[in-house]
């Protein structure tokens, strides 16, 4: 019996593993005779702006097209898409939808059809803001305080309710607090109570103050190079000064503006337990004190140019900075060099500067040498500069005797930015003002006064567009404008000043050439539409004119059209205008934002 049963054994051995392999080379057979899997959709009927809402969010709507979509996930998401659909009509303020799903299963093609009906809206019933902390003292402003920020709250009754709205109505509440004084203040509850049935939310926000903070003693991390009082000098939050966070932001951006730095960072300690005199800490990361610049380019006004530069922002180690420099283009030619103080503890900062610079322009060729001490601050979007130099010019015109002339003029300008970028503006404004004179009675061959101003207003429209308006005006009081030198008269013409004529091709005509009028008057206006992120399209209308008698004022007339490219070196513009005066097209090439 043994012996039949090992006999057996034996025998079925081979039918098992002929078995085995039979299954193995069937499974690639049996696998490829599975159905495909069908195409998935999803179709929404729904008003446009829920449809909208759940285009951009509902799970399903956004996986459906992915390749590696399955039967079993579709019919997950699926079940899954109600309860969602509810949620997100929820933060739109809508809290009684009607929601009917099928799902078509054809052997093709699965569709998810859903139907959703938001129902009403549900809005603000009464809002209920309470403060607790040392906010609720009789001290300082704090009860106009509370009084405002209950008065600022942007979600107020009679308003839908939507869930982002009420998540920034609170973060803003709170910040409103966390900038000015109360630098530890939270949120310790807040609640939305829904009232579906009436179509009402009842919201309730509870937020303490925590204590008061006043600033304390800075501590500066990160230098190396620099003497520390660079950092000192512009700190005007005195040790027991109430914390903002505007105070650490100006002096953070006091400290990017002197050029020292690659980045700065300012911030307090602050500590619901230690209030009192908190430390600010600045942590700087500084530029190298030596730096060589190499540069070339190309003007439609001035023509190819290229320029080269040396700076020591750290002079004698006393952060004295000095740039020498050399730029030359085929129509004006500048070498100069400039020795500026660090910052002062106002904020300004003193330098001295010698320049020579000659220019070819419009048969006017001028030499002009000139020694200046200035006085400048930038703070915040604000800019003052009063300037004193003495000028030695040489200017020759063409088929006429050269003019040599000694002016000391002393000149203020004032800028004021308010851009959303510096770089390249699309919202905003901008607004330069110039007043120059000098008088024979000191070193001067001359009298004469100038006045100058130029604005810029950004307007942004939609998403895509943008309009420009520009405006210059100027006038210069001098009995002989001859001996007044040439950079305090007016020319107008070319790529940033009125398109389709010449560089500086309009003023005052002095046989072949043009030179140097006593009135400017410049308006523009251009409109432009960004085709893609970078790519973008203009068309514009420029008029203007100068001349030395303002009855002799006729506006010159240039209009036409350009691209527009957001590179990453800057913005580049290419246009090519028209204009009416000379009857001729020109083509202008700017590279770079210029006011």
């Amino acid at each position: 019996m043994a012996r039949l049963a090992s006999h057996l054994r034996s025998r079925a051995a081979p039918f098992s593993v002929a078995g085995l392999i039979l299954f193995f080379a069937l499974l690639p057979v049996a696998a490829g005779t599975q159905a495909p899997q069908p195409e998935f959709a999803v179709e929404i009927d729904a008003p446009p702006a829920v449809r909208e809402l759940l285009d951009e969010h509902l799970r399903i709507r956004r996986l459906a097209s992915q390749p590696d979509m399955r039967r079993d996930r579709f019919v997950a998401l699926y079940r899954q898409s109600e309860e969602q659909i509810r949620e997100l009509l929820a933060t739109e303020g809508y809290f009684s939808p009607r929601i009917e799903t099928i799902l078509d299963q054809q052997p093709s093609r699965w569709t998810a059809r859903l139907r959703v009906d938001p129902g009403e809206p549900s809005y603000i019933r009464s809002v209920d803001i309470q403060f607790t902390g040392f906010i609720t003292e009789d001290r300082w402003d704090n009860h106009r305080r509370m009084a405002e920020l209950r008065a600022q709250w942007p979600l107020k009754v009679g308003k839908r309710f939507a869930q982002k709205l009420w998540d920034k109505s609170k973060q803003e509440l709170l910040t409103a607090l966390t900038d000015d004084r109360y630098a530890a203040a939270q949120i310790v509850h807040s609640e939305a109570r829904v009232h579906p049935d009436e179509r009402a939310v009842d919201l309730t926000v509870v937020i303490d103050s925590g204590p008061p903070f006043t600033l304390g003693p800075l501590i500066v991390e990160g230098l190396s190079r620099y003497p520390e009082s660079l950092v000192r000098n512009l700190n005007r939050l005195a040790p027991g000064t109430p914390y903002t966070q505007k105070g650490l932001t100006d002096l953070q951006e006091d400290l990017l503006n002197t050029g020292y730095f690659a980045s700065v960072l300012v911030a307090a300690d602050v500590d619901r337990a230690n209030p009192e005199n908190v430390p600010i800490r600045v942590s700087v990361v500084e530029h190298r004190s030596k730096k060589l610049r190499l540069a070339a380019g190309f003007s439609t006004d001035v023509g190819p140019n290229g320029e080269i530069s040396y700076t020591d922002r750290n002079v004698l180690g006393r952060a004295w900075a000095w740039t020498g420099g050399l730029r030359i283009a085929q129509k004006e030619q500048v070498a100069g060099t400039e020795l500026s103080a660090p910052p002062a503890a106002d904020g300004y900062r003193h330098a001295t500067s010698l320049q020579w610079q000659r220019t070819d322009i419009q048969n006017e060729v001028t030499n002009t040498v000139g020694s200046f001490l200035r006085r400048s601050k930038v703070a915040r979007g604000k800019e003052t500069e009063a300037s004193v130099g003495l000028v030695w010019q040489n200017k020759k015109i063409s088929g006429i005797a050269a003019d040599r002339l000694v002016s000391l003029p002393l000149q203020y300008t004032w800028t004021r930015r308010k851009v959303d970028d510096p770089i390249d503006p699309r919202a905003g404004w901008l607004l330069n003002g110039q007043a120059t004179g000098a008088t024979q009675a000191v070193l001067s061959d001359a009298d004469f006064l100038r006045g100058y101003v130029k604005g810029m207003w950004f307007i942004p429209i939609g998403r895509r567009d943008t309009l420009a308006l520009r405006g210059e005006a100027g006038a210069v009081y001098a009995p002989d404008p001859r001996k007044v030198p040439a950079q305090y008269l007016f020319r107008a013409g070319g790529s940033n000043s009125i398109r389709g004529y010449a560089y500086q091709s309009i003023g005052e005509r002095v046989g072949d050439a043009v030179t140097g009028a006593r009135v400017l008057g410049v308006v523009s206006g251009e409109y432009v539409h960004m085709l893609t992120e970078r790519w973008g399209l203009s068309a514009f209308i420029d008029a203007g004119d100068a001349t030395d008698r303002f009855d002799n004022f006729d506006f010159k007339l240039g209009y036409g059209a350009g691209v527009r490219w957001k590179s990453p070196v800057g913005p580049l513009s290419l246009d090519l205008a028209y204009g009416k005066a000379t009857e001729e097209l020109r083509i202008h090439f700017v590279a770079g934002f210029v006011f």
